[in-house]
C-alpha cells in the first residue's frame, strides 16, 4: 500500500519530493495526502484562510505521483505550491496566494492561458461555423468549462431533426466533441483562493469567455447567422 507522508506548510527553503518528508513531521501543520491505490484516487485538504477545503483527484497513477510530486518553499520556508507530472502534463495540487489581490491576479493570468489553449483547438476547425458554444458548470468540487463547435452542416441537420430554430442554439444537439483546457488546474486555482469557490469560478469564466469571444471568432469561417453562446448547464 502506498505510504504518503504529510507535507508540512512550513519547511526549509527549496523544492522537495514526497520521499523527502518523514513521519515525524507535526501532522497539525501539514497537508495530508490519502491515496486509494485500487481506484487511483487522491484525497487531501488544503488550507484556505482559517478553513480547510477537501480536494479529490481521480485516475492518479501511483508511480507518477510518487516520482514527480514536488513541494516548493520560499525563502521564509512557507509552502508555495504542490504539483506533480501526471500523464505527461503538470498537475497543480495546491497553490498559496499571498492575499486576495494576488489570487485575482493569478486566477486572471491562468484564465488567459487556459482560454488561449482552447482557442488554439477552436481555430483548427476549417469548416464553416454556425455556432460556437461555451458551456460551464460548478457544484462543490465539480467544475467544468468547455467549448463546442457547431458547423453549418451540423446546424442544418439539427434544424431538420427538431424542426425549430431554437434547437440550433442548444449545444447538446451537436455531435462535436467538447474542447477543453485544463479543468483540473482550474479547480485547484479557484478552490485554493479565499472566498466562495463559485464566485472565483465565475470570475475565471468571465475572463476566459470574453477573451475567446474577442480573439477566437475573427479566425473562423462563419455563417451569416453565426452566434457565440455562453451558458451554464446543469
Amino acid at each position: 500500500m502506498l505510504k504518503l507522508y504529510n507535507i508540512p506548510l512550513t519547511y526549509k527553503e527549496g523544492v522537495y519530493g514526497i520521499v523527502d518528508f518523514n513521519g515525524h513531521i507535526d501532522s497539525d501543520n501539514t497537508i495530508s495526502l490519502d491515496y486509494d491505490a485500487q481506484y487511483q484516487i487522491l484525497d487531501y485538504e488544503v488550507p484556505v484562510g482559517t478553513e480547510k477545503r477537501g480536494m479529490t483527484l481521480y485516475s492518479v497513477p501511483e508511480e507518477e505521483l510518487v516520482g514527480t510530486l514536488r513541494a516548493v518553499y520560499n525563502k521564509d520556508g512557507t509552502l508555495q505550491n504542490i504539483s506533480a507530472e501526471l500523464k505527461g502534463r503538470e498537475l497543480l495540487l495546491y497553490i498559496r496566494y499571498e492575499n486576495e489581490e494576488c489570487a485575482m491576479r493569478e486566477m486572471g493570468r491562468f484564465a488567459i492561458q487556459n482560454a488561449n489553449a482552447i482557442m488554439e483547438q477552436i481555430q483548427q476547425c476549417t469548416d464553416v461555423v454556425a455556432r460556437l458554444f461555451i458551456e460551464y458548470y460548478v457544484d462543490g468540487e465539480t467544475i467544468d468549462y468547455h467549448a463546442v463547435i457547431g458547423t453549418a452542416a451540423q446546424m442544418e441537420a439539427v434544424r431538420q431533426k427538431y424542426g425549430c430554430e431554437d434547437s440550433c442554439d442548444n449545444a447538446g444537439n451537436y455531435p462535436s466533441e467538447n474542447i477543453e483546457g485544463d479543468n483540473e488546474m482550474l479547480i485547484t486555482m479557484v478552490r485554493c483562493a479565499e472566498g466562495y469557490p463559485t464566485k472565483n469560478f465565475r470570475y475565471v469564466v468571465d475572463v476566459m469567455s470574453q477573451h475567446i469571444g474577442e480573439y477566437a471568432l475573427a479566425a473562423l469561417h462563419k455563417t451569416g447567422d453565426f452566434k457565440y453562446i455562453c451558458a451554464e448547464y446543469d
